[in-house]
């Protein structure tokens, strides 16, 4: 990837996040690296969500990190609006958190156990400068009201609300400066079913009211596809498909997809039992060896001598559309593909995978 698209919010190029592992008492010595993201490139245009999905530890809230400028890049660029924020100054920074904000996985964790949930939805105006006193207090308010909490609360303690109610308070920092753009991290991984679906309504909700941009990550498909105008899978630090989510559940081209897609829940038992299901052999590979050529080819059913050698490029594979990208030298064929099987099966079922609850 060269440069922006002209209507990109925010451009991965070409992007690496290596750890170093250290050893020694005295004089620490850098005896290897984690690949948690290695050469990632990714385009996140004005009003969408991206969903970014894949195994844990492939690097997807490394990635998250790296877009909100939390975890500096080890190499390459990262444009929000033509910036590169990864060459920016302290000044310059400050300035870029207001237009990019994060909703953490942990509603537990993220929030500060011993200050008033007044105090920790304030903070973004107490240190832009943006309001105090009254002013301040009034804000926070309306944005309480504003995610489904009761602006009465604000002298409680985050212990004193439940964990939908927590992640709505990180809802409402996350929005307080008026982002334009929003890094959902998981952010339903730790709530129960029917809290999920209530985040999930109150995200689209403010979405379609603020004019907001997502990218939003989460290991459930079913809410993936929910949520998603554009879907990027990723396996062990790199991008392997990206494409529209129909697109892409309806026709998967990448091996892991397919698998992925394959493991996908069906309500019904008895339905359950009808569809195929793809057992990938072996663990997923260390990052801090990762395997040459393709990354998948020890777990991939199709791989061949090439995939050994050879890491394919992220391109359009035969006749897919211009934005269905594929990283395999064999790609799933129509005659290989459970993604209809599996679709068909999901439309007989009589629960949705997603509940509807008011938000």
């Amino acid at each position: 990837m060269s440069g922006p698209e002209p209507d990109a919010l925010m451009t991965v190029d070409d992007v690496y996040k290596h750890f170093p592992i250290k050893r020694g008492i005295f004089f620490k010595k850098e005896v290897a690296r984690v690949h948690a993201v290695d050469g990632v490139d990714l385009m996140v245009q004005q009003g969408e969500t991206l969903g970014i999905v894949g195994e844990s530890g492939c690097g997807k809230s490394t990635l998250a990190r790296c877009m909100t400028g939390l975890h500096a890049v080890t190499r390459g660029r990262i444009l929000f609006e033509g910036t590169d924020i990864t060459r920016l100054s302290k000044a310059g920074m400050k300035a870029f958190r207001r237009e990019v904000q994060m909703i953490f996985q942990d509603p537990y964790g993220s929030l500060n156990p011993r200050r008033r949930v007044g105090s920790i939805i304030g903070d973004p105006f107490a240190i832009h400068g943006i309001a105090d006193g009254a002013d301040r207090k009034r804000r926070v308010q309306e944005l309480m009201e504003l995610v489904g909490l009761n602006p009465e609360h604000y002298n409680r303690f985050p212990a004193e609300f439940s964990g939908g109610q927590r992640q709505r308070i990180g809802v409402a920092r996350a929005l307080a400066l008026k982002p334009k753009l929003i890094v959902c991290d998981e952010p339903v991984s730790a709530l129960d079913v029917s809290i999920q679906a209530q985040v999930i309504n109150l995200l689209d909700d403010l979405q379609k009211e603020l004019s907001l941009t997502y990218v939003f990550i989460a290991h459930d498909l079913s809410i993936v596809r929910h949520v998603s105008d554009r879907v990027a899978v990723m396996y062990l630090g790199r991008i392997v498909e990206q494409a529209r989510a129909e697109e892409l559940y309806a026709s998967p081209r990448h091996p892991y997809t397919n698998a992925l897609l394959s493991a996908a829940s069906v309500a019904d038992p008895d339905l359950a039992e009808r569809r195929q299901r793809i057992v990938l052999s072996g663990d997923v590979p260390s990052p801090v060896n990762p395997p040459p050529g393709c990354r998948f080819h020890p777990r991939c059913p199709k791989a061949q001598p090439l995939c050994t050698i050879d890491e394919p490029r992220l391109v359009i594979r035969g006749t897919d559309p211009p934005d269905h990208l594929t990283a395999c030298h064999f790609p799933v064929e129509p005659g290989e593909n459970l993604a209809r099987e599996h679709a068909a099966i999901q439309q007989e079922s009589t629960e949705p995978a997603l509940p509807e609850v008011e938000s």
